[in-house]
């Protein structure tokens, strides 16, 4: 079937399909949309068990009903709704989701859970008749009305939650044939924006499908612009070192990185490479590296950064207006004072500190860090760095999107350790930008804060930063904050 690409908006379209966009839209976001959905599920699932209970309640004469089913009925659907969500029904990408596979795996586990209480409180084997009849229909069901999900989705989830944006390495086989079953999904769609391969003077099918985006050297940078973004690797399976050599490139940005079959190599066992798996129909796809940070953990993540951080400003403003007015009487110049710093994606922003320097002695590039006794730091500005007043302005930069309340604190582009960049101290140090820079952090409230003007200092610092990224979980992040008020009073290894 001939798909067309619309250049500027990646949009695919059929040419016998429907154009979605001439819809009407009620605008629903992803998650409000599957919780709902879940909903929906589960009052399928209680409708099922009621209909069938109604009759064998019809056929024994009994107009009561039976005790026990009537408590699993009413049990099961928001038993249904957890499972669903603990199972990982709507927790996967929107465009690997598989309801063919998904639901069989949550009924089953619903009616284990009903069959046990059922035999655990004296039930008959026409009790077990009963919820076998329930679990294939309802199963069945469900199966059935995931065509409806995707038609009910189009109409009801505003396109920017519907649509996944992704971009293609490689102009190959596996290229094509993941175009052509990715395409037209209604509901669950991803936005191929274009292709990025060396050789592209090379006439192809996937030429006139795609637009050009470059070649593999600017495909890093492209991500990195665009952000929330999937990566799909279509090179050939022995392309190996160009494969590595582009995953190390893309392991610094937040992204999920997927495998595309190679069609030369289709009778490999993909289950046995040992990867986790995604799935689409037709399509099975090693991940090759992904976010730090779940979907439903980034949007925890920074729903509590923004209400948190309104109530911290509110709560802190008196303090605010009192170190405000202390900066003032102490020293002429500003009460505020602007830094560059590198953040996510390594991107430069202007952090906001109250100023503890001379105006004189000011270090905009933070080239030379300030140390223990420094001259430059002013009389308010002893006070206000050793309890860390001087960084509550940055509760601005959080609210602003540039910084979270939790995360490894930013530091200068020129800051050094010991006369080296830290770039050049750590390769690795860039692995920082794949999350948010926050106000305190993992390495803050175990006593590494201050000055890091030694390569031991930063390595420990940066340590506790790898470590909070790769065991992060919004209750860790409950932890540090708890942890930041004490460190705060009680500073240790700061300036």
């Amino acid at each position: 079937m001939a798909m067309d690409h619309i250049a500027g908006t990646g949009r695919h379209h059929h040419d016998k399909g429907v154009d979605t966009r001439s819809l009407p839209n009620l605008g629903l976001s992803r998650p409000v949309f599957e919780v709902l959905w879940s909903l929906v599920e589960g009052g399928a699932v209680f409708s099922v068990g009621s209909i069938l209970l109604s009759l064998a309640a019809w056929l024994r004469g009994d107009a009561a009903g039976d005790g026990l089913r009537n408590g699993l009925c009413l049990a099961a659907g928001p038993a249904y709704v957890a499972l669903a969500w603990l199972l990982g029904r709507f927790a996967r990408a929107p465009h690997l989701a598989d309801t063919a596979t998904a639901v069989p795996r949550v009924t089953t586990a619903l009616y284990v859970c009903l069959l046990a209480t059922a035999l655990g409180l004296g039930g008959a084997a026409a009790d077990v008749a009963w919820l076998l009849s329930w679990f294939a229909l309802s199963t069945g069901t469900l199966i059935l009305t995931r065509r409806l999900e995707g038609a009910v989705a189009t109409v009801a989830v505003a396109r920017r939650w519907r649509v996944r944006p992704a971009v293609i390495v490689g102009a190959g086989p596996a290229a094509l044939k993941m175009v052509g079953a990715m395409a037209g999904r209604a509901g669950r769609e991803v936005d191929i924006l274009g292709f990025f391969d060396d050789r592209h003077t090379r006439a192809g099918a996937l030429t006139r499908q795609l637009p050009y985006l470059g070649g593999l050297d600017t495909l890093a940078d492209f991500v990195a612009e665009h952000e929330d973004i999937d990566v799909f690797m279509a090179l050939p399976w022995t392309a190996g070192p160009r494969i590595s050599a582009l995953l190390e490139r893309l392991r610094f940005l937040p992204i999920t990185v997927w495998l595309v079959p190679d069609p030369e190599l289709s009778a490999l066992s993909l289950p046995q490479l040992g990867a986790p798996m995604g799935s689409a129909p037709g399509v099975i796809m090693p991940t090759l590296m992904t976010p730090p940070f779940s979907h439903w953990g980034r949007m925890a993540k920074t729903s509590f950064d923004y209400v948190a951080g309104l109530a911290i400003l509110l709560l802190v403003l008196p303090v605010l207006l009192a170190t405000a007015v202390a900066i003032k009487l102490d020293s002429p110049g500003p009460v505020f004072f602007r830094q560059q710093r590198s953040g996510q994606f390594g991107r430069r922003f202007s952090i906001y500190k109250f100023r503890s320097l001379h105006v004189a002695d000011a270090d905009a590039e933070a080239a030379t860090l300030v140390s223990e006794g420094d001259a430059r730091v002013t009389r308010v500005g002893r006070y206000i760095r050793k309890y860390s007043i001087d960084e509550l302005p940055q509760i601005l930069n959080v609210l602003r999107g540039q910084m979270s309340l939790v995360g490894p604190r930013p530091h200068a582009p020129k800051a050094k350790a010991d006369g080296r960049l830290y770039a050049d101290v750590m390769p690795d140090y860039a692995l920082r930008y794949r999350v948010k820079p926050g106000m305190t952090g993992w390495a803050q409230v175990n006593g590494w804060r201050g000055e890091t003007d030694t390569e031991e200092k930063l390595r420990k610092r940066v340590e506790f930063d790898f470590d909070y990224i790769r065991t992060w979980s919004f209750w860790l992040d409950m932890v540090i904050l708890f942890r930041t008020l004490p460190a705060m009073l009680f500073p240790k290894n700061n300036v």
